[in-house]
């Protein structure tokens, strides 16, 4: 369910903890996340705000987040009025979808003021706000535009809070008109009339009030009696002033699909609801992961779309090598005609443009026309068609070496690639980020040292046999050539992008069941995922090298064995 306004109220409760505490920082981790870390009295906690209109929300977490290098500047204006700044009150309008933050913060000239933070949380218009003492907009995440006629949120301009027109509030209106209202549609159904005529509730709600006064989330208004209606009204409206309760509704998967202030029963066995110990505990499970994900993809965006070109510029560099390749390789007829021209010296007038002559290197000795350059000699005809013809080797030797070193920087960045979309933590995209700094791929930050190693190898285990998997090329460089001892087995996917697996032996010998399990993981983490009957290749690690200059991830190896493992049959 969308934020509504009752779900809002019960949240403005539960954020009234962050009163009386201080802002100690502020930064915004991706595009339209902010992260104010609070600190006060037996409370040390950060108040985290997303105003995606996709998936908006406030609460307290504990998580870790990362403080980009440079930020944006609604970040710096955020820190300007509101840094140490301590928080007065959490306030709202009624069953509004609004949060109003009133905090007392040091300007510029060592005065106290009151600025106001206000989170509306409005659909494709949900958005955070600065305004000052005067009422007057700082500036917001988000701007209106000028010409569109609509509420101005502008820097400057004067701030007016959203309206509900035609609607009774939840919490401030009169609850017997609005059921009079909604008594007089008496063929509409009870929660579309609802929805019309009260302000502050979901349809969620809706469906639920309907259920709950009839059985049936699809009765019409004229079934219902007002006393009833009423009475129902007038209980959401106490168990919302009292703070509700956080529920989470699960599918029968366990899946999250939706959330509420109360317990909702209308989808009898199809979705279960779990009570929550906070607010900020439902939206965390609710979207937490789902915000995971999405600042990892944001951050690893402009890496991918930087390896995509460079891979698309590497293939068209190949395509050409090779076209100049095929040229160089058609040469042989320039020696032939050199010879040609050598034995027919005699024969070639001054100012010939053609010769033609008898081909002794043909086995049936045809004629051929071979052209001439009328401005030079016979001689330095045949000395061009000799020179032409050197020139065409040493290029097909050349395009060779080209050509093999433009395939394995093509391996090499189809692997990182691989790796960048598979990531799914911050350590691994700094890992991957300090790999491509140091290969001259990506300019390296100012003043920032060579990254460590920090992010943790996937392990496993099996019949009493421990399993890693590196997760990039810098983690298998590691894996292979310094964890590993060389009697363990080194396992991979058989040329597939994809992990060094190291099956650490211990000088005993692994049964077929430890080995398939191992080839298993190294045909799951591969580009070959969804596929069946992977090849893998395993031996022991002795026989891997690491070839002098070669890059991050990439090795030899000999003497290996071959087992075709399922990837489907594995679940991380």
């Amino acid at each position: 369910m969308p934020l509504d306004g009752s779900f809002i109220a019960c949240l403005r409760n539960e954020l009234n903890a962050a009163v009386n505490c201080h802002i100690d920082k502020i930064h915004i981790p991706a595009k339209n996340e902010f992260v104010f870390a609070l600190r006060g009295k037996n409370f040390n906690k950060k108040l985290f705000i997303k105003v995606a209109p996709d998936c908006p929300r406030v609460s307290f977490t504990d998580a870790a987040f990362e403080n980009p290098a440079n930020p944006p500047m609604f970040c710096m204006l955020l820190r300007k009025h509101l840094a140490s700044g301590r928080i007065l009150s959490v306030e709202g309008l009624g069953a509004e979808r609004l949060i109003i933050f009133k905090i007392q913060a040091t300007n510029e000239m060592g005065d106290r003021v009151i600025n106001s933070l206000i989170l509306e949380f409005l659909g494709p218009k949900t958005n955070l706000i600065l305004m000052d003492e005067q009422g007057k907009i700082l500036d917001s995440a988000r701007r209106s535009d000028i010409e569109s006629g609509a509420r101005l949120i502008q820097p400057g301009a004067s701030y007016t809070p959203p309206e509900n027109i035609g609607k009774t509030d939840l919490l401030t209106g009169d609850l017997k008109i609005a059921v009079q209202n909604i008594l007089t549609l008496k063929e509409v159904r009870l929660r579309d009339a609802i929805i019309q005529n009260i302000a502050g509730i979901s349809p969620l709600i809706c469906r639920e009030i309907a259920f709950c006064l009839s059985g049936d989330c699809d009765c019409f208004v004229k079934s219902i009696k007002e006393a009833d209606l009423l009475k129902k009204l007038t209980e959401l409206k106490c168990e919302i002033t009292a703070g509700g309760t956080p529920f989470i509704l699960y599918d029968q998967n366990n899946q999250p699909k939706d959330y509420s202030f109360t317990k909702i029963n209308q989808y009898g066995g199809l979705l279960t609801a779990k009570a929550k110990d906070s607010f900020s505990e439902l939206l965390e499970c609710f979207y937490g992961e789902r915000d995971r994900l999405s600042r990892i993809e944001h951050n690893k965006s402009d890496l991918v779309k930087k390896i995509k070109n460079l891979i698309a510029r590497n293939e068209r560099k190949l395509q050409l090598r090779k076209q100049e390749l095929l040229k160089s390789a058609d040469r042989e007829h320039l020696r032939i005609y050199g010879e040609l021209i050598k034995a027919n010296i005699y024969r070639i007038e001054k100012g010939a443009t053609r010769l033609v002559a008898q081909n002794y290197y043909d086995p049936e000795c045809k004629e051929i026309e071979i052209p001439l350059n009328s401005a030079l000699s016979a001689a330095n005809n045949a000395a061009k068609y000799f020179k032409d013809y050197k020139k065409a080797c040493n290029a097909s030797q050349t395009l060779g070496e080209l050509i093999k070193e433009c395939e394995t920087e093509l391996n090499y960045l189809e692997s990182v690639l691989f790796e960048l979309q598979a990531a799914d933590s911050t350590a691994e995209l700094i890992e991957i980020r300090s790999e491509l700094s140091e290969l001259g791929y990506i300019p390296r930050n100012s003043g920032n040292k060579k990254a460590k190693i920090n992010s943790t190898y996937y392990e496993f285990s099996k019949n009493g046999f421990k399993i890693l998997v590196g997760k990039n090329n810098l983690q298998n460089d590691k894996l292979t050539t310094k964890i590993a001892n060389k009697n363990d087995l080194w396992f991979h996917t058989k040329n597939i992008h994809g992990a060094h697996v190291i099956l650490f032996t211990e000088d005993k010998t692994p049964d077929d069941e430890t080995l398939l399990y191992a080839a298993t993981l190294a045909a799951y983490f591969s580009k070959a995922k969804e596929s069946n009957q992977v090849p893998v290749d395993y031996t022991p690690v002795k026989f891997v090298k690491k070839p002098n200059g070669a890059k991050p991830g990439m090795v030899i190896y000999q003497t290996n064995k071959t087992i075709f493992a399922d990837p489907r049959e594995f679940k991380l």
